[in-house]
């Protein structure tokens, strides 16, 4: 198994917080200006509750259902959640998810940001809930100063995300949306035409691929601006952490039911260990000693970055049970049918997977790192220290009510 050193992670850390380093001084930037454009050079945003209100203006076309998530405390034998995490726990609704047309709409900026014919600011195409932090300055300034200077399509919509090489926002905030956009096309009988990201990760291509698109089904966001003639919007089927397992099931399924035959023949262990050893952040310091504990037990290591798109479904629609390391890996449990999540925690703590595993159903615990004395590196990029009794402990128990099921 390849091991970064320390070095190697120092390296990476210095090298993240550089290219971070843009977003950190953009964000209040971003906020400041989004306040002042709204307050002085009379830029109105159609948020999706507006667009609800007005379903006729903006031809809304509503379809499935309105979705309940019960989210109960992790398995007994789990760490003690922080304040986060239990602030998660009850009852919640999602909304009946849609789509909407907005006609002689426009793209702009770099991450297409759209734009109605009165150069109002459509909220479905920014990353949902954090608008202000993500709407980006340029693209305020020219939305005015480009509309006759830019090529214009029929009908479209967009797949391009302020987070492009993030493998959860991909998952969730892009390819789930793709529901809705089919609906549109079974409805109105007109295909959208889908844009994506300039120079996209093989995962990205190799995903759309999977889902039955083809290379002449979508093209490729030019990074200034475009004009649409009929822009669809999708509704995100995410509300703030809370993603939708009716979306879930039909990504799933869909992608499931176009899995290669090839990957039959693949062998993979139905326990899973993901290892994190070219990342920055969140390793487990106390790998070898994990791995000793779990290997016994069946499990395997595996890391995902050496994996193609096909084969980490292939991976994840099998697995019993999966051992990981908060990260974007665990996004792959939305292809399992029904498993067993260990979630092992550091400093950086956040709901969503554990959201995630409620909404489909699954069992889920979680540990929280041991203290690491030596650990040089910021909150961000801290290690774990995994409890191997408490995790030995977990898995053993969490196989068995599994197994009495």
């Amino acid at each position: 198994m390849l091991i970064f050193q320390p070095k190697d992670i120092k390296r990476k850390i210095v090298g993240d917080r550089f290219r971070a380093l843009p977003g950190m001084v953009n964000y209040p930037l971003r906020q400041w200006m989004f306040s002042f454009a709204t307050t002085n050079l009379g830029l109105q945003t159609i948020s999706k509750e507006k667009i609800i209100e007005k379903s006729s203006k903006y031809n809304v076309i509503r379809f499935g259902v309105g979705e309940t998530i019960v989210a109960r405390e992790p398995v007994e034998g789990s760490d003690i959640l922080p304040k986060l995490m239990t602030n998660h726990i009850g009852k919640f609704t999602l909304q009946k998810p849609f789509i909407s047309e907005f006609t002689e709409a426009t793209l702009v900026g770099s991450t297409a940001v759209g734009f109605n014919k009165s150069g109002h600011v459509i909220s479905e195409t920014v990353s949902p809930n954090r608008l202000s932090k993500t709407l980006p300055i340029n693209t305020i300034l020219s939305r005015k100063l480009i509309r006759h200077k830019i090529p214009q399509i029929d009908t479209a919509s967009s797949l391009v995300n302020i987070y492009n090489r993030n493998y959860f926002h991909w998952i969730v905030d892009c390819l789930l949306r793709l529901e809705g956009i089919e609906y549109y096309h079974a409805q109105t009988g007109r295909k959208p035409l889908l844009i994506i990201d300039s120079n996209p990760p093989a995962w990205k291509i190799e995903s759309l691929k999977l889902l039955g698109y083809k290379p002449e089904d979508y093209i490729y966001w030019n990074g200034f601006g475009i004009n649409i003639k009929r822009l669809v919007v999708s509704s995100f089927r995410r509300e703030k952490s809370l993603i939708s397992p009716v979306a879930c099931h039909w990504l799933r399924q869909r992608v499931l039911s176009n899995l290669p035959k090839s990957q039959d023949k693949k062998s993979y262990s139905s326990r899973i260990y993901i290892s994190r050893p070219k990342s920055a952040g969140r390793q487990v310091i106390n790998e070898e000693e994990v791995l000793t504990a779990l290997t016994p037990l069946g499990f395997v290591s595996y890391t995902l970055e050496n994996m193609s798109f096909t084969d980490q479904v292939a991976l994840f629609s099998q697995a019993e049970i999966v051992v990981a390391a908060h990260g974007a890996g665990l996004t792959n449990i939305v292809f399992a049918q029904k498993l067993i999540v260990i979630e092992l925690f550091g400093s950086m703590v956040a709901p969503f997977y554990f959201l995630l595993t409620q909404a489909l159903g699954f069992q889920y615990g979680c540990l929280l790192s041991e203290p690491e004395i030596n650990n040089q590196y910021s909150e961000k990029f801290k290690g774990l220290v995994v409890k191997i009794d408490k995790l030995q402990h977990l898995v053993v128990q969490m196989m068995k009510e599994h197994s009495s099921k």
